[in-house]
């Protein structure tokens, strides 16, 4: 059994057929919601986050989770600048790119350019 995540949910494959699972239930509606190649929109949105500038001086917070930059965030977690302009931390975008039925903002909605 394979195992990979999100911040929403733990996805578990069983014959390579990904399955939404939380350790207390099965949700029908996560699994209806589930993009048909898992893996393939895994590889897109890493591709999008890490093509991303870095911002290395970032002030404010981060208003997908509402914490504030921290300066001692390596290169690889540092900040990062989605084509708008909004700035947000490496893992909360990532996490939002992978929940969301678009690639878009969260603050403007514009679309992340690919």
């Amino acid at each position: 059994m394979a195992t990979s995540g999100s911040a929403k949910y733990r996805v578990v494959s069983h014959n390579t057929v990904p399955v939404p699972f939380d350790q207390q239930y099965f949700d029908l509606d996560d699994a209806m919601m589930m993009p048909e190649n898992l893996q393939a929109t895994l590889q897109t949105v890493i591709r999008l986050v890490s093509d991303m500038p870095t911002v290395h001086y970032a002030t404010g917070s981060c208003s997908i989770c509402m914490e504030s930059f921290r300066s001692s965030e390596g290169t690889s977690a540092a900040p990062r600048q989605v084509s708008c302009g909004h700035v947000y931390h490496h893992n909360c975008i990532t996490d939002w790119l992978l929940n969301s039925n678009s690639y878009s903002c969260p603050l403007c909605r514009r679309q992340v350019s690919r």
